[in-house]
């Protein structure tokens, strides 16, 4: 397993950032190194999401994704995005063509990793969630399988959730990626708008990625996930359901991400 941690100069951001990368190898008595590395297929790839007030490490230094990484034998690519929610901000940095256009085109050109949309899966937890599900409803053709875990996927309900101290610092951070707080219905029927964004990818006839959504039942986050859980299927969208007692934090992450690779390995075999 290598295990890197990579900054560079972005030009769509306009500062350097850093991404974690998980590469697994194959080992033995026997092994031809040569032939590994002159003749190695393109790794399939993960590309996992973090949450908000998270960064780029939090998922390897939180959890078992190492070890599933080299179990499964599958690439994970772990971006930084800040509290950005993936977006391109209205003050600030535009996050979210950087992790679909400069980023990935950075990386497949500088790592064996597979641009194969079989080979290529995203997952990400709370804010990495809503990331996640916003960029496999805007590219699906990039990703044979998505699996958002306690996502923001309402983000006005999220909002109305911090109705504490804590709203007054989530009010800031909401303002500068959306420009408009304090009125956060504007934002239905925008392409911030997962709804919206699956209905759209409906309408177009596209095909795609089969859908897990994990949910600790004590999440804060549970109504507004299972709202669109069940808007999604009765749409005739297959998405798997999986939930267990958690709130939000790492313990019920840390048990869903097992799952997550499960749920890869069971679509790359079909």
């Amino acid at each position: 397993m290598a295990v890197l941690s990579l900054r560079f100069q972005s030009k769509l951001l306009g500062f350097s950032t850093a991404v974690r990368i998980l590469i697994p190898t194959e080992w033995g008595k026997e092994f031809d190194y040569k032939a590994y590395y002159e003749n190695k297929e393109k790794l399939p790839v993960l590309w996992l999401l973090h949450g908000g007030s998270d960064n780029y490490a939090d998922w390897h230094d939180c959890t078992t994704v190492q070890i599933l990484a080299d179990q499964y034998k599958i690439a994970v690519i772990m971006p930084d995005a800040q509290n950005s929610s993936y977006s391109n901000m209205a003050f600030g940095p535009a996050w979210f063509d950087y992790m679909t256009q400069e980023l990935p085109e950075y990386l497949y050109q500088r790592f064996p990793f597979s641009r194969e949309r079989e080979k290529n899966f995203i997952a990400g937890m709370s804010m990495g969630g809503f990331g996640t599900l916003k960029i496999a409803l805007r590219y699906p053709e990039r990703f044979l399988a998505a699996c958002p875990i306690a996502s923001a996927v309402q983000l006005t309900n999220q909002y109305v959730h911090h109705r504490t101290d804590e709203r007054e610092w989530f009010g800031r951070e909401f303002e500068k990626i959306f420009g408009h707080y304090e009125h956060p219905e504007e934002l239905l029927g925008s392409e911030e708008d997962c709804y919206w964004l699956l209905d759209q990818a409906l309408e177009q006839k596209k095909i795609l990625p089969a859908f897990m959504m994990a949910q600790g039942t004590e999440d804060f986050t549970y109504n507004g996930n299972k709202e669109f859980y069940q808007y999604a299927t009765a749409k005739g969208v297959p998405v798997k359901w999986v939930e267990a007692p958690g709130v939000h934090d790492w313990n019920s992450w840390n048990l869903y991400i097992p799952q997550v690779f499960s749920f890869i390995k069971e679509q790359m075999d079909r």
